[in-house]
């Protein structure tokens, strides 16, 4: 556990091993850093438990703390990276996500498209400050023996917590995961298939057609989320299933 500067409270950093999955030969080590939630915005007033007044600093020293781990590959950020779809609130977390010292990937939450920038305009701005433009709001990309994937669950139609996966995004994935089988996959995104508690509010309308896509994978190593604000791990069908808690609210975590 590290103190953060200037707060008193404590950031954790969490540690887990994604176990091999079956019919892969021997991969080679990948080191990533996981965060999500990280809500940034400048306006004034927590809620909920969340310090969305300190977003900015917790999230400079989160950077500050990663930038000192070594041999860190790369660093994700399942969605909500900002409080409310605002180009202005993004490009703040985009200056500070580029002192990274580390190539950063992104998925979309339910905070980030929206009444203020849809999916188009999210895409169009997070390109202009990440280092790895993409072509579509889900996309994959391979490091050694690991391909990673990062999928859009996030409705920008209607304000919405809850998430849908759309037919050509699964069928892009399906293809994926078949065309790279040599592979061990992670998927990353936002909204957990297997929820860490139950919700009423935050789940996913078409999961159960998502999870018999994957059940015909013996790739996939891992589905990593976020959305809930709550840390915990579960296993499917040999999936690991590893939920997240946030930066912006206690215990203030991210996962190596």
């Amino acid at each position: 556990m590290r103190r953060l500067q200037g707060f008193g409270s404590i950031l954790l950093v969490l540690i887990f091993v994604i176990l091999a999955a079956p019919n892969c030969a021997l991969a080679d080590e990948v080191k990533f850093v996981h965060i999500t939630d990280v809500h940034l915005t400048t306006k004034p007033g927590n809620r909920g438990g969340r310090m969305l007044t300190q977003s900015v600093d917790l999230f400079k020293d989160a950077v500050k703390q990663i930038n000192a781990i070594k041999d860190v590959d790369f660093v994700v950020f399942t969605g909500d990276m900002i409080n409310e779809p605002d180009r202005n609130f993004l490009a703040r977390f985009g200056a500070v996500a580029n002192r990274l010292d580390m190539p950063w990937y992104w998925t979309t939450g339910n905070h980030d498209v929206g009444w203020k920038m849809n999916k188009e305009e999210f895409l169009a701005e997070i390109n202009r400050i990440n280092q790895s433009p993409q072509e579509r709001t889900y996309y994959s990309f391979v490091i050694n023996d690991f391909l990673f994937i990062c999928m859009d669950g996030a409705i920008d139609a209607v304000p919405t917590t809850h998430a849908e996966f759309l037919p050509h995004e699964l069928e892009w994935l399906d293809k994926e995961l078949e065309k790279h089988s040599d592979k061990y996959a992670v998927i990353f995104q936002h909204f957990p298939l297997v929820p860490p508690f139950r919700s009423h509010t935050h789940y996913i309308v078409n999961a159960d057609e998502y999870l018999e896509l994957l059940d015909r994978h013996e790739n996939l190593a891992a589905v990593i989320t976020g959305h809930y604000h709550g840390s915990r791990i579960n296993q499917r069908n040999n999936v690991l299933h590893v939920s997240s808690a946030s930066l912006v609210q206690y215990p203030n975590s991210f996962r190596v």
